[in-house]
């Protein structure tokens, strides 16, 4: 027996798939430590459950096989010898730039607007965009996702656009001073605001 989809009926099946991941534990002792900081309330959640989850922490698997949400900002080469992790729309303009000088991007919807390239950032569009490697080779966009509890993490910083822009509001701003929500957020908006905010900081 298997689960079946309950809108489709098609068959759910789980099996092994090649993904990327944060390594979160690699943090995990100041995730205790900041944790300790925290004024729950109450106490326990924070002491027991949440805690409790950051003690049998692994790491985060940061990849999914959708077609909707955030795109990994990461394009390799075939043989995955080579890749690039891209920061900004800034740099991946650089980096379309230097392909479309190499001979790739020939694709004329791609263009620049006030030196930028001039691009939904989602999927399929995103896809469209080829890079070249240091050593001239074709690079595509991995085709994962990005698991959408990421971009709840990031709301403190999305919120005001940092680090490109806003900076001293960001700062006035950052650590939130109180949060309300329930405790099934706990080791979901909880966990990855605690987790990034640990790594950025």
């Amino acid at each position: 027996n298997y689960p079946h989809c309950w809108r489709t009926d098609k068959p759910v099946i789980y099996y092994p798939l090649d993904s990327w991941f944060i390594r979160t534990t690699a943090v995990k002792d100041r995730l205790l430590e900041l944790n300790r900081t925290i004024n729950w309330k109450p106490r326990s959640t924070g002491e027991g459950r949440f805690a409790q989850w950051l003690e049998n922490l692994v790491d985060w698997n940061l990849s999914r096989s959708r077609y909707w949400g955030t795109p990994l900002p990461i394009w390799r080469t075939a043989d995955g010898t080579e890749e690039i992790c891209i920061g900004s729309v800034k740099q991946l303009t650089e980096e379309f730039s230097k392909a479309k000088e190499a001979g790739l991007n020939t694709d004329s919807d791609l263009k620049l607007v006030n030196g930028l390239l001039d691009i939904d950032l989602h999927k399929p569009y995103v896809d469209r965009i080829v890079l070249v490697s240091a050593t001239g080779q074709p690079m595509y966009r991995e085709a994962d996702l990005i698991d959408v509890w990421f971009d709840s993490g990031a709301m403190p910083y999305a919120q005001w656009h940092w680090p490109f822009e806003n900076e001293e509001t960001f700062r006035r701003s950052f650590p939130a001073d109180f949060i309300a929500e329930g405790v099934d957020q706990t080791r979901g908006w909880f966990f990855t605001l605690h987790v990034l905010g640990t790594m950025l900081f």
